[in-house]
């Protein structure tokens, strides 16, 4: 059975071996745990590092779906239609109308998680909306492997 993988991450980062942590875990996640397919947000570095790591290892390996899940549209694609190509579909989840512009956001997160096996996340400190999906996902018991320094502490 194909697995699905998302990924959260803060919007700035600081690691320039990042592409490559990355890269060696689509490898092994595809080899040994059969996901093939890869939801992924619009919102930072990580996101967009971890769509370009995707698309460039979905060039040898055409079974790959990358698609980019957004809370709302916006100008952005229509000014960066270069960068949305590599995207196999880009659509905006099904969210109540009523919720609020930011919320959408949380809400998009949240459904990424609710239709993925695993997690690959970039988690630092603990705050901000990619910790907040991290922690959801734990409460989803989502397998998650962390590429940042934060560790939980246990009490």
């Amino acid at each position: 059975m194909e697995k699905t993988c998302c990924f959260a991450g803060h919007r700035k980062i600081y690691d320039n071996e990042m592409k490559q942590k990355i890269s060696e875990v689509i490898e092994f996640i595809y080899t040994e745990e059969k996901v093939k397919n890869f939801l992924v947000g619009n919102y930072g570095d990580f996101d967009r590092i971890s769509a370009r790591v995707v698309s460039e290892f979905k060039k040898a390996h055409n079974d790959i779906k990358l698609e980019m899940v957004i809370p709302y549209l916006t100008k952005d694609i229509n000014s960066n239609l270069e960068y949305y190509k590599m995207f196999d579909n880009i659509f905006i989840p099904d969210i109540p109308i009523n919720t609020p512009f930011k919320a959408k956001i949380i809400k998009t997160n949240e459904y990424m998680i609710n239709n993925s096996e695993l997690l690959i996340s970039y988690i630092n400190y603990t705050w901000g909306g990619a910790y907040a999906t991290y922690e959801y996902a734990k409460k989803k018991s989502l397998n998650i492997i962390n590429l940042g320094q934060y560790k939980r502490s246990v009490f």
